[in-house]
C-alpha cells in the first residue's frame, strides 16, 4: 500500500468496473501528489542514477456516493444533489415517467420527468424571463422559450463617448476624440478627451474697431462694447475725434494758418566724374552734363544736387511746389535740354564735402524733364508731388545729353535758385457773408473770400484673387492686374480701391476733378495700360480689413481708361462726372491686361495719391 490516491491512468487496459486497478497487472498510474507518478531507488550497490519504474500494482475499489455529481457504479444519474422532484431521485435513480418536476425555465409549467432524467413537456407561459443577452430588455416567454425584448438604451447622453452594447456585459461607453461643445462660448475647436469635452483656443473677438472694447462672455460669446476712446475718422477736416456709440465721431475742424509758406534752397553743389574727389560746393555755377571725360576737368559727367527747406505749411495742403533755376549768362550755359529732376531719399550730404565718390544714389523717379534752355532763362521744375508739406527735401538734376547746361547756384550774386510753394486749407469754410445792422447806422456787409475746394484720398488698398483672405491696406504700393494666378501671391487678378473726401465746394459747381496716381519707381511698375477707373456705390469698406472675399462690387461704368504708363509717371484719371460737390466718393481701378501696373499708395514715402479740383460759381 503506497497511497489511497493512486489509480490507473487512462491508457488501456481499463481497470475492472468499480475498481481503481488490478493488482495482478502492472500499469502506469496517476494521482501522485508530486506529479511524478514513478518510483526510484538510489544507493550503494545500485547502478548510477538508481533504479526507477512507472509500473505499479494497484488494488482498490471505488466507493459509490450519490450526489457528488459523478456517475458512480450503481447510479443511473447523479445531478449533484440528493433531492427528489428533479427527475434524478435522492438515491441517484431516474424518477418514473410522468413524475412532476420543477421547470428549468419560467416559460414552461406543469413539466414532467421522461424516465431518462430529463424534465420536459409542460405548458408554455407568458411570464417574464431572461434570455441571457444583456443587450435586450423586458424579455418575455413565447412558445415555451424566452424571447428578447427591446434593445437596451446605451445612450449615456455624452457626445464624448461611443455607445455600444456587449451581449455578455451590457452597455459599453468608450471615450472618443470627437468635436464637441463645452458650453463655454469663449472657447473654439472643443474636442473630446477622456470622456469629457475639453475647451479649445479662445475666439478672436477683435472686430478691428477702435471704438469698441472687445471681450468674451462665456454664456453669449464675443462682446464688443462701445467706448469713448480717441480715434481717427479718416477725415482730415476734423480733430480730436472721439468714439461714440461704437463709431468714430469727428471733432472740430483743425486750425489752419494764413501765413505764406516759406521755402528756400539751403544747399546746392555738383559733382564731376573725371574729378571724383573734387568738391564744387562754393562754386557760383551748377553743372549738368552726360559728357565723357576726355580732358579731365572739362567734359566729365556732371550732376547737380539741391536741398530745399519748406516751413509754414502746417496742416494745409500743398497745391504747388516749383523749383526755379536760372540758366547762367556765361559761354555755353545754354543746352538742348535743361535736364531731369529726381527726388532723393538720402538728404544727409554736405555741399562743402560732397564729391563724385561720395554722392548719394539718385533713387527717385523723374519728376520733370525740360526741353531746350537759353542763357538767362528761368527754368521751372514742378516738384509738387515730392513736397507734401513742411520738411527738408533733396533733389538731383541729371541729363541724358552731352550738351551741358549751367545754372546759377545760391553762391552766385544774381539769379539764385528759388522755390515757390502754395498751400490751401483743406478744411476751410465755404463763402461766408456777415451782415451787421445797428440803427440808425447804415448796414455793413462783408463777404469773406471763398475757401479753396479740397479733395483728399483718405483710404486706398488693393485685393488679390489668389490671396483671397489677405489684406494689403498698409502696403506702400497699390496694384492693378488681370493676370491668372499660377504661383499664389504673384500673378493673381488685382483690383485697387480708393476713397476720396471732397470739401470746400459749397454751392459752387465742380468744373473738373482729377485723381492723380504716380507709377511707382520699382521693377515692372510700368504697363501697356494704366487701367480703367470706375465709380462704385459701396463706400463702407475698410482699407485695413478688406480682402478679395470682402471687396465691394465694381458696379459703376468706366470713367476713363489710360494708355501706356511708365515708372515715375504721374497718371491722371479724370473723375469729374463722379464728383458733383462735397462728399465722400469711392473708386475702383481694374484692367483687362495681364501686364500689371503698380502705383504709389498713401502709405508710401514718395508721391501720394492726390485729387485736384477746380470749381466755378
Amino acid at each position: 500500500f503506497v497511497s489511497t490516491w493512486l489509480q490507473w491512468d487512462a491508457t488501456p487496459p481499463a481497470p475492472p468496473a468499480g475498481f481503481i486497478g488490478d493488482p495482478a497487472v502492472l500499469h502506469t498510474i496517476t494521482g501522485s501528489p508530486c506529479g511524478t507518478n514513478f518510483f526510484r531507488v538510489e544507493g550503494p550497490g545500485l547502478p548510477h542514477g538508481g533504479v526507477e519504474t512507472n509500473l505499479w500494482s494497484v488494488l482498490g475499489k471505488k466507493a459509490s456516493i450519490c450526489g457528488n455529481g459523478f456517475l458512480d457504479p450503481g447510479e443511473q444519474c447523479d445531478d449533484g444533489n440528493t433531492l427528489d422532484g428533479d427527475c434524478c431521485s435522492s438515491t441517484c435513480q431516474f424518477e418514473p415517467a410522468g413524475a412532476p418536476c420543477a421547470s428549468p425555465t419560467p416559460c414552461l409549467t406543469a413539466t414532467m420527468c421522461d424516465r431518462a432524467g430529463v424534465c420536459g413537456g409542460g405548458t408554455p407561459t407568458l411570464a417574464a424571463c431572461n434570455d441571457g443577452n444583456a443587450c435586450t430588455t423586458a424579455d418575455t416567454c413565447a412558445g415555451g422559450v424566452c424571447v428578447g425584448g427591446p434593445a437596451l438604451n446605451c445612450n449615456d447622453g455624452n457626445v464624448c463617448t461611443d455607445d455600444a452594447c456587449n451581449p455578455a456585459t451590457g452597455c459599453v461607453n468608450t471615450p472618443n476624440t470627437a468635436p464637441c461643445t463645452d458650453g463655454n462660448a469663449c472657447t473654439t475647436a472643443d474636442t473630446c478627451a477622456g470622456g469629457v469635452c475639453v475647451g479649445g483656443s479662445a475666439p478672436n473677438c477683435n472686430d478691428a474697431n477702435v471704438c469698441t472694447d472687445d471681450s468674451c462672455d462665456p454664456a453669449t460669446g464675443c462682446v464688443n462694447t462701445p467706448n469713448t476712446a480717441a480715434c481717427t475718422d479718416g477725415n482730415a477736416c476734423t480733430t480730436a475725434d472721439t468714439c461714440a456709440g461704437g463709431v468714430c465721431v469727428g471733432g472740430p475742424p483743425p486750425f489752419c494758418p494764413t501765413n505764406t509758406p516759406l521755402a528756400a534752397v539751403t544747399a546746392d553743389t555738383y559733382v564731376q566724374s573725371d574729378l571724383p574727389t573734387t568738391n564744387f560746393g562754393t562754386k557760383t555755377l551748377l553743372a549738368v552734363d552726360n559728357g565723357v571725360a576726355a580732358n579731365p576737368g572739362t567734359t566729365g559727367v556732371q550732376r547737380t544736387f539741391l536741398r530745399v527747406n519748406v516751413s509754414g505749411v502746417g496742416p494745409r495742403q500743398v497745391t504747388g511746389a516749383h523749383l526755379r533755376l536760372q540758366v547762367a549768362t556765361v559761354t555755353n550755359a545754354q543746352s538742348v535740354t535743361g535736364g531731369r529732376l529726381h527726388p532723393l531719399t538720402d538728404c544727409g550730404w554736405n555741399e562743402l564735402t560732397m564729391t563724385w565718390n561720395t554722392q548719394p544714389p539718385i533713387d527717385g523717379a523723374v519728376l520733370a524733364t525740360t526741353g531746350a534752355v537759353a542763357q538767362g532763362q528761368v527754368v521751372d521744375f514742378d516738384v509738387t508731388s515730392a513736397v507734401p508739406g513742411d520738411g527738408v527735401y533733396c533733389f538731383a538734376l541729371d541729363t541724358l545729353s552731352t550738351d551741358s547746361a549751367l545754372y546759377n547756384s545760391r553762391e552766385a550774386s544774381v539769379g539764385k535758385p528759388q522755390v515757390a510753394v502754395t498751400a490751401v486749407c483743406p478744411c476751410g469754410p465755404g463763402p461766408t457773408t456777415t451782415t451787421t445792422t445797428a440803427p440808425p447806422a447804415p448796414t455793413t456787409t462783408t463777404t469773406l473770400p471763398a475757401a479753396a475746394a479740397v479733395g483728399t484720398v483718405v483710404a486706398d488698398t488693393y485685393v488679390q484673387s489668389d490671396l483671397p483672405t489677405t489684406n494689403f491696406g498698409t502696403k506702400p504700393q497699390i496694384f492693378v492686374d488681370n493676370g491668372v494666378a499660377s504661383n499664389p501671391g504673384t500673378t493673381g487678378v488685382q483690383h485697387t480701391f480708393l476713397r476720396v473726401s471732397v470739401s470746400g465746394v459749397g454751392t459752387r459747381r465742380v468744373s473738373s476733378a482729377h485723381l492723380k496716381l504716380q507709377v511707382a519707381n520699382v521693377t515692372n511698375s510700368g504697363s501697356v495700360t494704366g487701367g480703367t477707373i470706375h465709380a462704385i456705390s459701396n463706400c463702407s469698406w475698410n482699407e485695413a480689413t478688406m480682402t478679395w472675399n470682402t471687396q465691394p462690387a465694381i458696379d459703376g461704368p468706366a470713367l476713363v481708361t489710360l494708355g501706356a504708363v511708365a515708372a515715375g509717371q504721374l497718371a491722371d484719371f479724370d473723375v469729374t462726372p463722379a464728383i458733383p460737390g462735397d462728399g465722400v466718393y469711392c473708386f475702383a481701378i481694374d484692367t483687362v491686361s495681364t501686364d500689371s501696373v503698380i502705383y504709389n499708395s498713401r502709405e508710401g514715402s514718395l508721391a501720394h495719391p492726390a485729387v485736384l479740383l477746380t470749381v466755378a460759381p
